[in-house]
C-alpha cells in the first residue's frame, strides 16, 4: 500500500517509524499539504489547527481513505458532513480515539463486546494541565467516547454533575448514562489529584476486566469450577499503541470493513457531548 502523511514534518516521520514494520506498507509519502498528495490507498492526517476538519473533508473529497491525528472533534455540523462526504465518496475514515484503540482495550472489547456496566476513574495531577478548561473537558469526553463505541446502543438516561472552584477552573465530573440495552456507564474525573491513576472496570454476567490505563495491565476475572472468583493477567505495552492503530487502519481498508472508530463514532459522541454540556448547563 502507498500511504501519505499530511502535517508536521517531525510527527510525520515518527509516524513513519510507525508504518515501517508493516509489510503491506510499500511507499510513505511525507508532505506538508494534502494538495501535495497523488494518489494514495491511505492518507494519515497530522492537524491540530481549528481547521482541521476542514481538512479532513478536503482529503475525503479527493476519495483518501483517512487516519485523522488529532484530539477528538466535537463540532457536531461539521462531523455530520464528514460522515455524509466518506458514505458517498464510499472511503474509510478512522478517528485517532486512543481509549478505543489501545491495544488493551482492543482485546477487552475481544473479550467482553457487549458490557452490562462500565465504570471509570481517572484521577489527574493538575500541574500537567496547561489550559485547564479545554484538557478537563477532553479528559472525560475521551472517555464517554469509549462508552458510546463499546455499549453500542442509544442512550435512555444521562445525568451529569461538574464542580468548578471558580469560573474556568473545573475541578471534578461524574456522569452517569443509563442506555437502552439496560446497560450503564459512570465516569468520574477529578483534576486535583497528587498522582495520576487511571482505572476502568468493565463487565457482563460471565466475566469483569479490570484495567490500570496507563500501565496497560488487564485482570479478567470470571468464576472457576470451584465456584470461585480467580484471575487472569494480560500485559500490552502503551509504546505500541500507535503501530497497533495504524495497521487496524490499513486492515481496514485491505479488508473492506469499517474502521475502528468510524466517523459514525465520532459523530455520535459529538452529539452526546451536547446533551451531557446541556445536562451540565441545568444544573451549574
Amino acid at each position: 500500500m502507498k500511504v501519505g502523511i499530511v502535517g508536521d514534518a517531525t510527527r510525520g516521520l515518527a509516524w513513519e517509524g510507525h508504518l515501517r514494520p508493516h509489510s503491506i506498507v510499500r511507499q510513505v509519502d511525507l508532505v506538508p499539504s494534502i494538495n501535495d498528495l497523488d494518489k494514495v490507498d491511505a492518507c494519515f492526517i497530522l492537524d491540530e489547527s481549528l481547521q482541521n476538519l476542514d481538512l479532513l473533508l478536503e482529503g475525503i473529497h479527493k476519495g483518501f481513505n483517512c487516519f485523522f491525528i488529532a484530539k477528538q472533534p466535537t463540532d457536531s455540523s461539521k462531523l455530520d458532513k464528514i460522515h455524509r462526504a466518506a458514505k458517498e465518496a464510499g472511503v474509510f475514515v478512522q478517528f485517532a480515539h486512543w481509549p478505543t484503540l489501545a491495544p488493551a482495550t482492543q482485546w477487552m472489547m475481544d473479550k467482553i463486546t457487549r458490557p452490562s456496566f462500565i465504570h471509570i476513574e481517572k484521577e489527574v495531577n493538575r500541574n500537567q494541565l496547561v489550559d485547564i478548561e479545554y484538557e478537563f473537558r477532553h479528559l472525560w469526553i475521551d472517555e464517554l467516547g469509549l462508552c458510546l463505541k463499546w455499549i453500542d446502543s442509544g442512550i435512555h438516561h444521562i445525568e451529569a454533575k461538574q464542580i468548578s472552584l471558580t469560573e474556568g477552573h473545573p475541578i471534578v465530573i461524574h456522569l452517569f448514562l443509563r442506555f437502552d440495552s439496560g446497560s450503564s456507564a459512570s465516569i468520574n474525573v477529578y483534576a486535583g489529584a497528587t498522582e495520576n491513576h487511571h482505572k476502568r472496570i468493565i463487565s457482563n454476567k460471565n466475566e469483569i476486566l479490570e484495567c490500570n490505563v496507563p500501565a496497560q495491565t488487564i485482570k479478567l476475572g470470571r468464576i472457576n469450577e470451584s465456584n470461585r472468583l480467580y484471575f487472569e493477567k494480560q500485559v500490552f505495552d502503551p509504546a505500541t499503541s500507535a503501530e497497533k492503530a495504524a495497521l487496524l487502519f490499513l486492515k481496514s481498508i485491505q479488508l473492506n470493513k469499517h474502521s475502528a472508530y468510524t466517523s459514525y463514532d465520532a459523530l455520535r459522541l459529538a452529539i452526546h457531548v451536547e446533551r451531557v454540556e446541556q445536562r451540565l448547563k441545568q444544573f451549574s
